[in-house]
């Protein structure tokens, strides 16, 4: 094959394996204050409309917010000082197929989960050191954030569910929350929070 064709052929191809290697998992929908990211083996600045892909890791400042509209229509809200990594996100509306896996390192979010919180499994989780949360398709919030030990909480939707190795809680009403201190011990049993609390979690997430 004659040198010329095969270096159109290198690069017809190479944004292709890119994207299969790294495909989008979601957009940079609004922000507010400064967050990086890993973006394809580089640490980049993200700005408002930019992509965000799978094995991503995303790292906010002090006084951030950032929205994340992922392929699915979910939204992903972070908080300040807050370390998240997008492990893995896939949706096809063709197949009514998909799943999300990503992993929270500290600081606090809020999901509201799109197609993938509709379909039948409903495979979209989200990681922590001391437990993972599982949802049932719904609006919710976690964090580090009250203390060392992980809060999280139901604020709108079907429920969600917290275990780890020690346990596994549901939480089906809404302002129920669960905390957990760590691998040993199993999610506290859901208990109302009260306005104080809940509005300090979404204030950590808040806009305004």
């Amino acid at each position: 094959m004659r040198p010329a064709l095969l270096a159109l052929l290198a690069i017809f191809f190479a944004p292709m394996a890119n994207a299969i290697d790294s495909p989008v998992a979601g957009t940079v929908q609004k922000m507010r204050g400064a967050a990086l990211t890993n973006h394809q083996n580089a640490s980049e600045n993200l700005t408002i409309g930019m992509k965000v892909l799978i094995g991503d890791r995303i790292v906010t400042g002090a006084n951030t917010r950032l929205a994340l509209k992922m392929n699915d229509g979910a939204i992903l809200t972070l908080g300040e000082n807050t370390e998240f990594v997008i492990s893995d996100y896939r949706y096809s509306p063709k197949l009514q197929q998909g799943s999300a896996s990503m992993e929270l390192l500290k600081g606090a979010f809020r999901a509201v989960t799109g197609a993938i919180g509709k379909l039948k499994e409903r495979d979209f989780k989200i990681k922590t050191k001391v437990a993972t949360i599982g949802i049932r398709g719904t609006d919710f919030w976690g964090g580090f954030y009250f203390s060392e030990a992980l809060d999280v909480a139901l604020l709108d939707g079907k429920g969600i569910y917290v275990e780890n190795a020690a346990g596994k809680v549901e939480v089906t009403a809404q302002g129920d929350g669960t905390t957990i201190k760590n691998t040993s011990d199993a999610p506290s049993a859901p208990m109302h929070w009260g306005d104080k609390k809940i509005n300090a979690a979404k204030q950590s997430v808040s806009w305004d």
